[in-house]
């Protein structure tokens, strides 16, 4: 019993550039690239380890160890104008590791440990483990599943949710299998200090998007690095992808201190996995799962080019390290994309911004992209999973698109300072001139609101205000192109938020039925009254976003 094959059979749904919606195997997805959209999946985060699972086969296919860097600028350029990927090149690979593609091989199967048992007495888990988005059994009221769509799965499905959890599992308490030399009291733990969710659980993953998934996949295929030598990118021998191992790995931990290149990081097997048939082979019943590879999450940012760095002294204090180590930045599921704009096209004292974002500036500087697309866009598309109980469980997924101009990839492009300073006055005034206005509003009025009650109702504003701020934030950046005076703009794009605000400010003030003649004592702030806050709300938003110009100053006191 082999099961279907992921590079002959359709197991990748995809959304194609005229709307439809189809299946299509690994060969087909590569082959038919630019007429796609885009990979889609049973839940949205499985798009970004199954676009990473091709960038790998790119790497592989056309590995060349004599390349240079000038020889692989032609060659990505040439394969960008003509828009396909070379197949002779992929089908010579296909041909060669072809077998290493079945699902259910008993001796190889795809991102599987063969034979791999529990210790115990139990033979399997319920398939219900692998999918993320099943709640557990005494939650289960609130799923939008039957149970019984969850005895078993088609092949194709469990394909999806296989490359899903090597990359995202939850990490905790897990069932021990033979061969596990790592196991505690009859439970298996992740080594301290190492990643226990799957490996993009610790990242803050993105990818850089172009219009088809042919440009998505040149757009986020480093090639090398140009501020770094010291790691080969492209052709290197010696970093493959499990399924060119001479043998699967075995079922034991292996704790990993570095990548051994991009494939290497693309394809890391956090998990050792099986996928359990029913009698014919035409569904897959169950899963054995236990801990795989592990690594640390800091400093792997020379294989690693889908994510943003940060430099941590709590950290280094905290490991013991001689200097501050660089961690991922990781998304906040409660935050916008462009609130976390900064780490992905900013650049400080180091550059730390994502690989794929500097690649598409190597990019551009070295002309493979046409002047056409140099005034074009592209999205930054950022992905995640957030956890809850010491990473056990998972909470909720990130799924979030952000277009820019293609210059913003650019670190000298003089309107990213510009757009970040926009950000960071936006975030003190919501977060502090707003809440504070609801603060203050609410002692004038004799609100004997204190602690949780009292922050709630500010929280209530303030995610009020992001909300209503988020279409003009994502229409500004988008439209911040070379052509635009970066100055102008900038203030022009405070003058929106300014208005937005106070319109929140007013809205709050009448819907509140908060009375003119009302005054109460704050304490530090003496007495308060409507009128006083309000003076202190339009002093503030002054002082943060600065004073509206004079003739839609003029225009606004008109209108009243």
């Amino acid at each position: 019993m082999r099961g279907f094959n992921l590079l002959d059979e359709p197991w990748m749904p995809c959304v194609l550039v005229d709307g439809d919606v189809k299946e299509f195997s690994i060969r087909d997805v590569l082959g038919k690239a630019a007429s796609i959209r885009s990979i889609s999946g049973d839940l949205p985060q499985q798009t970004i380890p199954l676009e990473r699972l091709l960038l790998a086969i790119l790497y592989c296919a056309y590995c060349d160890p004599e390349a240079g860097r000038g020889r692989m600028r032609d060659e990505w350029r040439r394969m960008w104008d003509r828009a396909s990927f070379d197949a002779d090149v992929l089908e010579r690979y296909f041909d060669e590791f072809h077998d290493r593609f079945y699902l259910l091989d008993p001796k190889c199967p795809f991102y599987q440990v063969p034979g791999l048992t529990y210790s115990g007495k139990k033979a399997y888990d319920p398939i219900s483990e692998m999918i993320a988005d099943v709640p557990k059994p005494d939650k289960f009221l609130f799923s939008m599943r039957s149970a019984e769509s969850l005895e078993s799965v088609d092949l194709a499905q469990a394909a999806r949710w296989l490359v899903f959890l090597q990359s995202y599992d939850t990490a905790g308490i897990k069932t021990p299998v033979a061969g596990n030399t790592h196991v505690n009291k009859g439970k298996v733990y992740a080594p301290k200090g190492m990643a226990g969710t799957g490996w993009l659980g610790v990242l803050g993953p993105v990818m850089v998007e172009g219009d088809n998934l042919f440009r998505t996949l040149m757009l986020n295929w480093c090639l090398y690095d140009a501020g770094n030598n010291s790691v080969r990118m492209f052709g290197n021998e010696d970093d493959v992808p499990p399924w060119e191992f001479e043998e699967s790995s075995g079922p034991d931990i292996t704790v990993r201190t570095s990548f051994t290149g991009p494939v290497d990081a693309l394809t890391f097997q956090s998990r050792r996995l099986r996928l359990v048939p029913n009698e014919d082979g035409s569904r897959i019943v169950g899963i054995v799962n236990c801990y795989g590879d592990v690594i640390a999450s800091y400093n792997t940012d020379e294989c690693e080019k889908m994510t943003a760095w940060r430099l941590s002294v709590p950290q280094q204090k905290k490991l013991g390290l001689s200097s501050p180590p660089l961690m991922p930045v990781t998304h906040d599921a409660g935050k916008a994309l462009w609130r976390g704009l900064a780490p992905m096209v900013a650049v400080g004292e180091s550059d730390l911004r994502p690989g794929v974002i500097r690649w598409v500036e190597e990019l551009q500087r070295e002309g493979c992209l046409s002047e056409d697309h140099l005034l074009s866009t592209f999205s930054v598309h950022a992905q995640g999973m957030t956890y809850g109980t010491q990473s056990s469980v998972y909470e909720t997924g990130i799924d979030d698109v952000l277009q820019l101009p293609l210059a913003f990839a650019r670190k000298d492009y003089e309107a990213i300072n510009a757009a970040v300073h926009v950000i960071d006055k936006t975030r003190e005034a919501v977060d502090v001139t707003l809440t504070n206005y609801v603060h203050n509003l609410q002692v004038s009025a004799g609100s004997r609101m204190t602690g949780g009650r009292s922050q709630a109702a500010s929280e209530r504003v303030r995610e009020n205000a992001y909300s209503r701020l988020d279409g003009l934030f994502r229409d500004r950046l988008a439209g911040f192109t070379p052509d635009k005076d970066y100055e102008s703009y900038r203030d022009e794009w405070l003058d929106d938020v300014h208005r937005v605000l106070l319109a929140i400010g007013d809205e709050y003030l009448s819907d509140g039925n908060v009375s003119a003649f009302a005054e109460h004592d704050t304490g530090r702030l003496g007495m308060m009254t409507a009128a006083r806050a309000r003076r202190l709300f339009l002093g503030g938003l002054n002082k943060t976003l600065g004073g509206f110009s004079t003739d839609i100053e003029i225009d606004r006191k008109g209108a009243r």
